[in-house]
């Protein structure tokens, strides 16, 4: 439930900030290097799939759903995705950070919000 939390706080956050947003993106992806506390979150998402990971494989045979397997095995495997396209990739990072206007950024957070709603109906399912 905390990824779905956070995913439906970032939606919220660029339909309210709007380009004001453009200002967290910028300091997260706009640098040839990424501030520590980026790394530390993106450490903290690490250990917590690992421990869902883990948790979901001790679960004894036939307790396991589709919607956990998408859970700790779709979900990372579509950030991993998304990381190479945008975090790892300058021409990512460079896209990211040239967002710009109230509109682009509101239409963004109104295109992420379902991503919250989808995270939600999985965690309910698994």
């Amino acid at each position: 439930m905390t990824l779905t939390t956070v995913a439906a706080m970032t939606s919220t956050g660029m339909i309210l900030l709007a380009a004001r947003w453009q200002t967290i993106e910028v300091w997260a992806y706009g640098r040839a290097r990424r501030p520590w506390s980026v790394w530390a979150m993106a450490g903290l998402l690490l250990v917590l799939w690992g421990l869902a990971l883990r948790d979901f494989a001790m679960r004894p045979e036939g307790t396991r759903s589709w919607a956990g397997w998408c859970l700790v095995v779709g979900i990372p495997a579509l950030w991993a995705i998304k990381s190479m396209a945008l975090v790892f990739n300058p021409r990512g990072r460079a896209a990211v950070s040239s967002i710009s206007g109230d509109r682009a950024w509101r239409r963004i957070g109104l295109a992420r919000l379902p991503i919250a709603i989808i995270l939600a109906a999985l965690t309910l399912l698994a």
